[in-house]
């Protein structure tokens, strides 16, 4: 096995491949054959010319396979090279970081899922949550074609996807600052474990972890960084996994590698097995049961090669095939190559990041595709409110909002009373949530301006500087195109509208101009009395004339909510 991973605070591949040959040689059914014996060789550094140096070390002393390294493409593309020409088996365990280097050769076996597969499971999820308008995020220019059936998703589709580089300073901010201001919800990242935790630290920085952004890593490894800092549990996180925690060493291995994390590091780096480790072992298995099928058939043995030779080994062919045909279940799950030598058949985990870790909330599967657990995405929102502070935006009005009294003398939502209170306390109690009541800065409900903007609490829930509004806010067609409303509720039934002549006295309506005086007087007192009052179950805001279908009518209407969290489920 080549390696570049030396520390022993680091990624555990050493440890794991000893556990693999331990565990195989330990038995029963092995008593009396060969043991399983793995050299390891460190590289300092992803250089091809010394990589070229340690595969020539390595030929001389026979192998009948060669393993890794999981993040040195450049390396790893020489040690395949150099084994196809002397046909040696070689195991990659991480994604092809180039295109270029995605046809490999017929020695080459990558038990890292395909950057295809996992661009088409992205696109699953995205279809699924009827995504429309999303955010790339690339540390490298490889990405966009490492992700290609996703990008033909969107250009077929005709959805808009958006694509946002890392510059060289690795800095994320001005990117997050470019899509926060675009208004784009949806941010797919596409970068190695470490700079994807980066990319998130500085989003919260930013206020970007919140109920209003949709995160989904494509990075498999991205579930063991720890999540401790995030401040905001309503953002939704989606992630992949890969591992198989049913299997019968998973939690030993875990163990093993936590113990020697805890014993040799200052801190534990992962929550968790790193993957390559994990991909090492399944490797070392991988390789072993497929010798033993060979070995029914032939006797095989190895023979020194040598670089400055044309020598090839002779049974490395027929190994190729038999490792073609091995079914195995192991630490990353089902375990079978199709015959370019990439992994087939095989499942991802769809995580979602939960107060309490990351959760299993459906799979991608090669061939059967996106199954999602609806129960368990769409958990109940009184949980996903539970113990959180909305802001609450709204304005003074009687009956629904007034100040107390004596509310100089108070402070926070103490100094308010009235209908819109009353029932904020009751939807706190029930949904188990803190609120903070503001008055909208400007003073008015909301219209549109020349430039696109809005004004009012319609522009602060726009501009998400509100979680919800609470007001009697009227429902127009032009405010239903930025924001939602909550259903009309607590209204009589019964909506009258009636024609303001512009010219000349106001005349009765004709319903109300004809039979006895009597009769007259009593119909027309209603309305009035019930505007006196200001009965909650009708607001006061007035349609202007610009503002309504026909200049000449006036309405009243009645308290709606709108939230983006109480009303909708993240994409």
């Amino acid at each position: 096995a080549i390696l570049d991973d030396p520390m022993e605070c680091s990624r555990g591949e050493r440890l794991s491949i000893t556990l693999a040959k331990n565990r195989i040689n330990r038995n029963p059914e092995r008593l009396g054959k060969a043991k399983v014996e793995v050299d390891i060789f460190e590289l300092l550094r992803d250089s091809e010319y010394e990589t070229a140096e340690t595969m020539c070390q390595i030929l001389p002393k026979g192998v009948v396979a060669v393993l890794g390294p999981s993040s040195s493409p450049a390396s790893s593309s020489i040690i395949s090279n150099i084994c196809g020409e002397k046909e040696v088996p070689h195991f990659k365990v991480a994604p092809e970081e180039f295109v270029k280097f995605q046809f490999q050769r017929f020695t080459t076996l990558n038990l890292h899922p395909s950057n295809t597969d996992i661009s088409v499971a992205v696109a699953g999820i995205l279809n699924f949550f009827n995504c429309t308008t999303a955010c790339l995020i690339c540390a490298k220019a490889e990405c966009l074609l490492n992700l290609e059936k996703l990008l033909r998703q969107f250009l077929i589709s005709k959805d808009t996807l958006s694509v946002r580089m890392l510059d060289d300073t690795r800095d994320p901010t001005p990117l997050l600052k470019e899509i926060r201001d675009d208004k784009t919800a949806t941010i797919i990242i596409h970068a190695n474990a470490s700079m994807s935790h980066t990319i998130l630290l500085k989003a919260a920085e930013l206020g970007m972890v919140s109920a209003y952004y949709t995160y989904i890593f494509t990075n498999l490894e991205f579930s063991l960084q720890r999540m401790d800092s995030l401040v905001d549990d309503r953002v939704n996180i989606l992630g992949f996994s890969i591992f198989n925690q049913s299997h019968a060493f998973f939690q030993e291995f875990a163990q093993s590698l936590n113990q020697s994390w805890q014993e040799n590091c200052d801190h534990v780096p992962f929550t968790g097995p790193a993957l390559s480790s994990a991909l090492l072992f399944d490797a070392v298995y991988a390789v072993v049961t497929a010798v033993q099928e060979l070995n029914r058939s032939q006797e095989i043995g190895v023979k020194p090669l040598s670089c400055g030779s044309a020598q090839i080994w002779q049974h490395g062919t027929s190994l190729m095939n038999y490792l073609r045909m091995v079914e195995l279940e192991g630490l990353t799950g089902h375990i079978e190559f199709n015959s370019k030598g990439q992994r087939s058949n095989y499942a991802l985990k769809i995580l979602q990041f939960t107060r309490n870790g990351f959760r299993q909330i459906g799979q991608w599967h090669v061939a059967e595709g996106l199954s999602m657990d609806s129960r368990l995405y769409a958990s109940n929102t009184s949980d996903s409110l539970f113990n959180t502070t909305l802001v609450v935006t709204t304005i003074l009005e009687n009956p629904y909002l007034m100040l107390k009294g004596n509310h100089q003398e108070m402070e926070g939502n103490d100094r308010y009373e009235g209908f819109c209170v009353d029932m904020l306390k009751e939807l706190a109690e029930i949904l188990r949530f803190n609120y903070k009541i503001r008055l909208v800065g400007d003073g008015v409900y909301g219209v549109p301006e020349a430039n696109g903007t809005w004004t009012g609490m319609v522009g602060e829930l726009i501009a998400r500087k509100a979680d919800l509004a609470v007001a009697g806010l009227t429902i127009t067609a032009e405010r239903e195109k930025v924001i939602d409303f909550s259903k009309p509720f607590m209204t009589l039934g019964i909506s009258i509208l009636y024609r303001v002549h512009m010219t000349g006295h106001f005349q009765c309506p004709g319903f109300s101009c004809h039979g006895v005086p009597q009769c007259r007087t009593c119909t027309m007192s209603l309305p009035n009395r019930k505007g006196t009052k200001r009965s909650p179950h009708i607001a006061t805001e007035e349609l202007t004339p610009s503002q309504a279908p026909d200049s000449s009518l006036r309405e009243k209407k009645v308290v709606y909510i709108y939230s983006p969290i109480l009303g909708s489920q993240p994409p």
